[in-house]
C-alpha cells in the first residue's frame, strides 16, 4: 500500500516540477497556494499582459514566456482536474435515469420528436422517395443492426437535452475521405454516448488556431470515446456530426467545443429534489429515533428512572407483540407507567410534495415546457392543457425536429443528390385544430385571390405566391386578365370552371355505376409492390 502511495505522489510531482520550472517565483508561490491553500474554491489562472512583458525581459529564459504561458495554464487545468475532479456529464445521464422530475421533460420532448413521420424527399418537387438505388433511404429503414430509426432519434435527443451535446456517427471504412458523400458509403449510423465522447483538438506550439482563419481539420483532430477497448481509438472528425444545445466551449480543455447542459441552470432545484427524496426515504424506512419513552414512576423524591431490566422487558414487548405486522396488536398494554415524547417530523409537516412540484416546474421550464403540463400528485388537469401542449409542439418540438433534419441532410450529403430529410407531425391530436384553422385560412385566401384575378388585379403567379406555391413558367402565368388574349382567357376560365364543377369518371359503359368513384387515389405506401425506384 505504501509503494502505491509513493508512486501516486511521484506521478503527481512530475507535472508540478514542470510547471515550477517555467514559472516565475511569484507564479510558483501562487501555484503552491492554489493546490495546498485553504481556499474552498480555486480561482482561475489569468496571465496578465504586464506579466508576459516581464517574462520576455528575463534574458534567455524570457523567450519561453509567451509560448509556455499556455502550457502553464493547461498543466494547472490538469492539476485542478486531479484535485477537484468533475463528472458533470456522467451525473446528468445518471439524473435522467434516476430522478423522475429530470426524466420527464427530456422524455417528453425526445419521445415526441422520435414519433414524427420522417421521410426522404426530392428537392425539385418535394415528392416522397420510396426506394432509392443509392441507398439514401437505408437510414430510415435500419440505421444499424440493433436499433430502429425511432430509437436512434430518441437516443440522440436524450443525450442532447441531458448533456448539451449529441454525437451522430456515420461509420465508414478508413479509406473513405472527408469529401465523400457519406450516405453512399455508410450503412451503420450510431448515436454515441455523449458523456463519454471527447473532442480531440489539433495541437500546435502556439495552441489551437481559434478565432482566426482555419478549416475544421485544423481545429479538430478527431473524437475519442472513453469506453473500454475504444478508449485508444480516434474517430475521424468527418464521421461525426456534433449537435450542440448551446454555446460551445472554445478554449482548449476537457470540454473543448462542447456545450453546457441546460440542467446546470437548475442545479439547486435538482439538489433540493435529491434532499426531498432522501428525507422521505428516511421517514418511510423509519431510520433513526422516532421519540423517547420516558418513565412516569414516582416516589417521595420525584420521578424514578426505569431499571435496565424494565427497559429490556418493555422493548421486548413492543417489538414482539405490538405493531402493524401480522399477528401483532396495534394497541400496547404495559404495567410500567411510561410516556412517549415524539422527536421526528411527519411527511405532512415537512411538506416535501410542494417543494417537489416547484422544483419540477423549474426543471421543465428550462426545456420550454409550461407548468400546466407537469404531472401532479392529484392528477389535476387544466382547461388550457391542449393549448399548452400545442405551444410546446410549435415552439420546441417541431423546430428541433426540423433543425435535426436539415443538419443531418447536409452531414450525410443528401443535398448533393437533390434529396433531403423531412418530418411531419400532422397526425398529432393537439395539432388537428390548428390544421383545420390553417385549411380554412387557405380557402379564404384562394377565394380572395380568385376574385382579384377575375377583376384583373393579380396574375396567376401572384396568386400562387400568396398560397406559397412555386411560380409556373410561361408568359400566360405572369399576365393579368386584362393583358390576356381572348383565347388565353377562355383557356384559363375553362380550367377554373373545371376545378369548381364535380369530376365525372367515364367507365366506358353507359349507365354503369362505378362503386370506386368516391375513393381517393392514394399513393402507394412503403413496402407495396408498385413502388417505383428513384434514379
Amino acid at each position: 500500500m505504501t509503494s502505491l502511495k509513493n508512486r501516486f505522489f511521484e506521478d503527481l510531482a512530475q507535472p508540478i516540477v514542470f510547471v515550477l520550472f517555467f514559472a516565475t517565483k511569484e507564479q510558483s508561490m501562487s501555484f503552491i497556494q492554489r493546490i495546498f491553500g485553504t481556499k474552498d474554491k480555486t480561482e482561475a489562472l489569468v496571465v496578465k499582459a504586464n506579466n508576459i512583458t516581464q517574462a520576455n525581459n528575463q534574458g534567455p529564459r524570457g523567450a519561453y514566456g509567451v509560448v509556455d504561458a499556455w502550457r502553464y495554464q493547461q498543466v494547472l487545468s490538469m492539476i485542478d482536474g486531479l484535485i477537484h475532479p468533475s463528472v458533470v456529464g456522467n451525473n446528468f445521464i445518471e439524473l435522467f435515469k434516476t430522478i423522475p422530475e429530470v426524466f420527464w421533460p427530456i422524455d417528453f420532448i425526445a419521445k415526441r420528436i422520435s414519433e414524427a413521420h420522417f421521410d426522404l424527399k426530392r428537392v425539385k418537387d418535394d415528392s416522397l422517395v420510396w426506394c432509392n438505388r443509392l441507398g439514401a433511404d437505408t437510414i430510415l429503414k435500419q440505421p444499424n443492426p440493433i436499433m430502429t430509426w425511432r430509437e436512434i432519434v430518441y437516443q440522440h435527443f436524450v443525450y442532447k437535452l441531458a448533456t448539451g451535446n449529441a454525437f451522430f456517427r456515420a461509420s465508414m471504412p478508413d479509406n473513405i475521405t472527408a469529401d465523400a458523400i457519406k450516405f453512399q458509403w455508410c450503412s451503420n449510423y450510431w448515436s454515441l454516448p455523449a458523456h463519454l465522447v471527447h473532442v480531440k483538438p489539433m495541437e500546435y506550439s502556439y495552441g489551437v488556431p481559434m478565432f482566426g482563419i482555419a478549416s475544421i481539420e485544423e481545429l479538430i483532430k478527431g473524437y475519442t470515446l472513453d469506453l473500454g477497448a475504444y478508449s485508444g481509438l480516434t474517430i475521424p472528425y468527418y464521421q461525426i456530426w456534433h449537435d450542440r444545445d448551446g454555446i460551445p466551449e472554445l478554449i482548449w480543455g476537457n470540454g473543448y467545443l462542447k456545450a453546457p447542459s441546460r440542467l446546470l441552470a437548475v442545479k439547486k432545484p435538482i439538489a433540493n429534489l435529491i434532499a426531498v427524496y432522501e428525507a422521505r426515504n428516511v421517514i418511510f424506512l423509519k431510520r433513526g429515533a422516532l421519540g423517547f419513552v420516558v418513565a412516569e414512576k414516582k416516589d417521595e423524591t420525584g420521578t424514578v428512572a426505569l431499571e435496565p431490566k424494565e427497559k429490556d422487558e418493555l422493548r421486548g414487548q413492543i417489538n414482539s407483540k405490538y405493531g402493524v405486522g401480522e399477528g401483532q396488536s396495534p394497541w400496547a398494554i404495559t404495567d410500567i407507567p411510561v410516556n412517549f415524547i415524539r422527536t421526528n417530523l411527519s411527511i405532512q409537516e415537512l411538506q416535501p410534495f410542494d417543494e417537489t412540484l416547484e422544483d419540477a416546474i423549474k426543471i421543465a421550464s428550462v426545456f420550454g415546457i409550461p407548468s400546466v403540463l407537469v404531472p401532479r400528485k392529484d392528477q389535476s388537469t387544466f382547461s388550457n392543457q391542449d393549448t399548452a401542449e400545442k405551444s410546446v409542439y410549435t415552439s420546441v418540438i417541431i423546430p428541433a425536429a426540423k433543425r435535426f433534419c436539415e443538419a443531418l441532410t447536409i452531414f450525410l450529403g443528401l443535398d448533393q443528390k437533390g434529396l433531403y430529410l423531412d418530418c411531419d407531425f400532422s397526425d398529432v391530436a393537439c395539432l388537428q385544430v390548428g390544421i383545420k384553422e390553417s385549411e380554412e385560412v387557405k380557402k379564404l385566401v384562394n377565394e380572395r385571390c380568385l376574385s382579384q384575378f377575375n377583376n384583373g388585379l393579380i396574375s396567376i403567379n401572384d396568386w400562387r405566391s400568396q398560397i406559397h406555391e412555386d411560380a409556373l413558367e410561361g408568359d400566360i402565368f405572369d399576365k393579368t386578365k386584362f393583358e390576356m388574349t381572348p383565347e388565353e382567357i377562355a383557356k384559363v376560365d375553362s380550367v377554373i370552371k373545371a376545378q369548381t364543377s364535380p369530376i365525372q369518371i367515364n367507365t366506358g359503359h353507359a349507365g354503369e355505376k362505378n362503386p370506386d368513384n368516391n375513393q381517393s387515389n392514394n399513393k402507394p405506401s412503403k413496402g407495396e409492390s408498385n413502388e417505383r425506384t428513384d434514379d
